[in-house]
């Protein structure tokens, strides 16, 4: 593969990961009462998830 290409992937990685991190957060932040509703919160998410999916 190409330098650039896998440079890119590492960058995608990264950013992956760092968006994983603010997901867990962000969801830390929920359980812990900050914020909106928690089953508003997930049921959101499921639905995107599954759409997604397809």
């Amino acid at each position: 593969m190409d330098s650039q290409i896998l440079a890119y992937m590492q960058i995608l990685d990264e950013d992956m990961e760092r968006i994983r991190e603010m997901v867990v957060e962000s969801c830390r932040d929920i359980a812990a009462g900050k914020g909106r509703d928690c089953n508003r919160f997930f049921d959101g998410l499921e639905k995107r998830y599954a759409d997604d999916r397809g």
